[in-house]
């Protein structure tokens, strides 16, 4: 074709007269993920997610037919944001990071492409797959209308809200995915960010109704919030008018949909200028580091120290396999910022709970942050239990270490011990929590509100909760180990171990939930008891299967799972 003509339909001009296709980008990450299970399991997910929020809120008991529809769509509307918040941690935030592991980012760089063409394409083929997978939920947020007591506009706001937490999820992954090389600290930088942009701006709000009596009406600056623009969706907050400290619910729904617009298309760009400099740093410091620099044996008797002075279980000649198991674990500074900033809104919310008359707000608010720190600590232990072996499957180092005279056993039991260490601080966190929760319905019960069966719900709560964290972890330890041979990936694997692990017995929790709404608070609680008993059993088993299937045979294991992911 001569220089004078114009470019094919269907391709862009890029840098001068060079010409490339972008949809060769979109379809080859589209079929790459075409022949991955997950991708057509995000579907059922989503179909799934939304089918259950609606039986749910339709077996709701105690609700008059025109609050049926309201609370039907109430649940769509915490399922969908939970899993719109979830796709950038699952589809992005291990997209770029994942071509850098594998030095494949350099070749995309050979071609016309520039930097934000790459994400721009990424970012198209993730938003195909979840949009596939919104097409199985979109009949199901219109099912309230049936019901009564819904209007349809609430449903289309309800629905663009949606569609632009999802934009805002998919590109803050992408940006924590050009920024950083690991998968399992891209995840946790995405999750921990989109909860921030959540929650952060709805804290004036918290702190004016809590001791101010000015209600909890969000104001301008939580606009940016994908919570508001779900909660503003709905008629009632959208048809507010604006009084002293909040915006108007119809002026504060439209500039927080712009507003989020406006930074997922920022941080889709910002990523897309950042990815060419940091790569091209990367690639300049890998060339000067490239001279190996031979590490001096330690000496006889001395044992080396980590990072941050922790000690290791051994000399490194001595131990070798306990010493590569422990690479990579240690936590880095925005997990641990995020942790004690938790701990610390914990203890000031337990002390709002019972040295003011804000107790309900204090207490609720207190509850949510320990199940959100659970909810996150399950994550990262998921990620680390995955990352080694995963990382090592890929890179075929785990063939090279079973070939020497270290047992299979050896391997595992190395494995165990380093994510058991590297997570016990946050393991005894998370207890602590749990027991500073018992202690306050225990010492206050009065200024809690809970007495007779309320307080026997809650103490089954929280004693469950923390017995359930000392079964799920070993859990999440056993099953990402094994999860990390199967998966084709590392995100892929931690997602699978914990949906297996969280996933599973909440859903049954929802069943356990509506039995004990029928019931009277003594009996309520006795069906939570039985929940937490179930889930016990449950995490045994789990463990059980996955212990049999590691120890089996775990050079099989390897050699079959790199197989499948070759075939694949």
């Amino acid at each position: 074709m001569g220089h004078g003509l114009p470019p094919a339909p269907g391709f862009l001009t890029l840098r001068g007269k060079h010409t490339v296709n972008l949809q060769a980008v979109i379809l080859r990450e589209l079929k790459a993920a075409s022949r991955h299970p997950a991708t057509w399991g995000l579907r059922l997910a989503y179909a799934g997610g939304g089918l259950a929020a609606c039986g749910f809120g339709w077996l709701l008991p105690g609700l008059a037919p025109q609050d049926r529809g309201q609370a039907i769509l109430a649940c769509l509307a915490g399922s969908g944001l939970a899993l719109s918040l979830a796709a950038g941690p699952y589809l992005t935030a291990d997209s770029v990071s994942v071509e850098k592991r594998e030095g494949t980012l350099g070749l995309l760089f050979l071609t016309p492409l520039r930097g934000w063409e790459i994400l721009l394409g990424k970012m198209g083929s993730h938003a195909l797959q979840v949009g596939w997978a919104w097409l199985g939920i979109l009949p199901v947020l219109f099912l309230p209308l049936l019901h009564g007591g819904v209007r349809w506009t609430e449903a289309v706001r309800l629905l663009l809200a949606l569609l632009v937490t999802l934009l805002i999820s998919l590109a803050c992954g992408l940006l924590w995915s050009t920024v950083c090389r690991e998968a399992r600290t891209a995840v946790v930088g995405t999750a921990t960010s989109l909860l921030f942009l959540t929650f952060l701006p709805w804290a004036p709000a918290l702190v004016r109704g809590m001791f101010f009596n000015q209600g909890f009406l969000p104001d301008a600056g939580a606009a940016l919030s994908p919570l508001t623009l779900v909660v503003q969706a709905f008629e009632a907050f959208y048809g507010r008018p604006g009084n002293r400290g909040s915006a108007p619910g119809g002026a504060l729904y439209w500039g927080g949909m712009g507003a989020g617009f406006g930074l997922g298309v920022g941080m889709v760009g910002l990523a897309g200028w950042l990815l060419p400099a940091l790569w091209r740093r990367a690639e300049a410091g890998a060339r000067r580091s490239s001279a190996h620099v031979a590490v001096p044996a330690p000496e006889a008797g001395s044992e080396p120290t980590g990072q941050r002075g922790q000690r290791w279980w051994g000399r490194r000649d001595l131990f070798p396999c306990r010493w590569w198991a422990a690479q990579g674990l240690e936590e880095g500074w925005l997990p641990r910022l995020f942790r004690w900033t938790a701990v610390l809104f914990f203890g000031v919310m337990l002390w709002v709970s019972v040295a003011t008359r804000h107790w309900e707000s204090g207490f609720s608010a207190a509850f949510g942050t320990a199940w959100v720190l659970h909810v996150i600590t399950r994550t990262q232990l998921g990620l680390a239990a995955t990352r080694r072996w995963s990382e090592d499957r890929r890179s075929g180092a785990f063939e090279l270490l079973l070939v020497t005279p270290v047992s299979a056993e050896e391997v595992i039991a190395a494995q165990l011990d380093a994510l058991r260490t590297a997570f016990r601080r946050a393991w005894l966190t998370l207890l602590a929590m749990n027991a500073a929760l018992l202690l306050m319905i225990a010492l206050f019960p009065r200024q809690l509100r809970m007495q007779g069966g309320t307080l026997q719900i809650f103490l089954v709560f929280f004693a469950g909760g923390a017995v359930l964290t000392l079964a799920d972890f070993p859990a999440l330890r056993w099953l990402g180990l094994r999860e990390a041979l199967r998966a084709p990936s590392q995100v892929k694997a931690a997602a699978r171990a914990f949906g297996w692990v969280m996933v599973i017995p909440w859903l049954a929790f929802g069943v356990a939930f509506l039995a004990a709404v029928h019931q009277r608070a003594a009996d309520a609680a006795v069906v939570f008891l039985l929940w937490v008993l179930g889930c016990l059993v449950y995490d045994f088993w789990l463990v059980g299967r996955s212990r049999a299937w590691l120890m089996g045979d775990l050079r099989r294991r390897v050699a079959e799972g790199d197989g499948a992911r070759r075939a694949g």
